[in-house]
């Protein structure tokens, strides 16, 4: 469009405008005026240009080769203008999601929240999913480069052991320590030093998270690992059965993978960690040859997390319903209304805990390095690497730079019945 413009209007093409003269003579104090003739003009394809192009040829008066510049200047100006506003939309960033098809559905959340309300879209992002079989698997699936972005808890991160290139991650999935402990309510035990010579079930008992986790909890509550007995008890129903036949005194879990039951009448007693418990241990993560390529497909990513936990803390019902939508699976009120509940007692746990936080997502470099050096007094791991190894915050001011309120905006209109 611009060449179109330059074309039509440098001095001396035949796109000049028939109204426009050119200054000859013989010599000095004797010009000819000489006027261009009205079939040496031709059509100019821009807008802009043909739009002046019109204007001259309606001109009753000659004008100088002064003027016409001034009004060319002034025209190519114009169409620097419109080519910057009909300027092509960002491409879509491609990044891939590893989703585990044996985690509960709520682990997902966010993801799906962001996709169902269309803020992957609002970022311009195309996300799309890569299944795993586990967490080991997951990491696999992101260290080896089949994935850019795995869900994962902090522990597997910080342990050498867990072999593969290294994840860094770049943004919490929660606001506090992800795993809990819960009891009956009717139980005896009422602190957690009172699962001493008790069994207390977890996922798996070889699992890098779900043991780490529990043994550091347990580790600050004065029990070494000789003190109790950790049992596989599996996920969901299995594992809720398991606590309720008494098969075991305790279930440490995720509190996501609680909600569910707690929501739907389950009375348990919840005990959280003793020193870390404001500190996130789960986020997502990726390979460091991830975030050096895809780093602004990964703060857009960041961006959408981060609208995703604003809305729940907004509107859950309206998140609930993106949620379900974004699953893709048939559901009904009473669906709606199960996931808004389960959603409303996890808010507070939610990255977006405070609204008001410009740093939603951060992960806090010295409570994960509190929670590293935990684990490596109690003797889980090795030792203690440096938090800086395995966690980062650039991309947490980008995520959290736009305003806030307009989330809640959206949330008042979003639809929730």
């Amino acid at each position: 469009m611009l060449v179109a413009c330059l074309a039509g209007w440098a001095p001396g093409a035949t796109g000049a405008p028939p109204s426009m003269q050119r200054i000859t003579g013989p010599g000095p104090g004797r010009p000819v005026r000489e006027r261009i003739p009205p079939q040496a003009s031709r059509p100019v394809a821009d807008v802009a240009g043909k739009s002046y192009m019109i204007l001259l040829s309606r001109m009753r008066r000659p004008i100088s080769v002064t003027a016409f510049r001034l009004m060319r200047n002034a025209g190519i100006g114009v169409c620097a203008i419109l080519l910057l506003a009909y300027r092509p939309a960002p491409a879509d960033g491609a990044l891939s999601v590893v989703k585990d098809g044996k985690t509960p559905p709520l682990m997902n959340a966010l993801n799906l929240i962001a996709e169902g309300a269309g803020f992957y879209k609002d970022e311009h992002l195309a996300v799309t999913t890569v299944a795993s079989d586990g967490p080991v698997d997951a990491r696999r699936i992101c260290s080896s480069g089949q994935g850019d972005i795995c869900p994962v808890g902090i522990e597997p991160l910080v342990t050498p052991s867990a072999g593969g290139v290294p994840l860094k991650m770049f943004l919490a999935r929660i606001s506090k320590f992800g795993y809990v402990i819960g009891v009956p309510e009717d139980s005896p035990i009422r602190t957690l030093a009172d699962l001493k010579g008790k069994k207390i079930g977890v996922h798996s008992a070889t699992g890098t998270s779900a043991v780490f986790a529990t043994q550091s909890a347990l580790s600050a509550a004065g029990l070494k690992p000789a003190d109790y007995e950790l049992v596989t008890i599996g996920l969901d129903d299995q594992a809720l059965g398991a606590l309720a036949s008494g098969q075991v005194a305790a279930a440490a879990l995720p509190l996501y993978e609680m909600l569910p039951f707690m929501v739907a009448g389950t009375k348990l007693r919840i005990f959280r960690h003793p020193t870390l418990g404001d500190v996130p241990n789960s986020g997502y993560a990726a390979a460091p040859s991830v975030i050096a390529a895809k780093g602004d497909a990964l703060k857009h990513f960041s961006r959408a997390i981060v609208k995703a936990s604003l809305l729940v803390r907004y509107n859950p019902a309206a998140a609930a319903r993106a949620l379900l939508t974004a699953d893709g699976k048939p559901f009904g009120d009473a669906d709606l209304r199960r996931k808004t509940a389960e959603l409303t007692a996890w808010e507070d746990d939610l990255p977006a805990a405070d609204p008001n936080n410009r740093r939603i997502g951060a992960i806090p470099i010295a409570g994960t390095q509190a929670y590293i050096q935990l684990l490596a007094d109690a003797g889980v791991t090795k030792g203690a690497i440096p938090a800086s190894q395995v966690v980062t915050d650039e991309f947490i001011e980008f995520a959290n730079g736009f305003d806030h309120r307009s989330i809640q905006q959206f949330a008042r209109s979003a639809p929730s019945k």
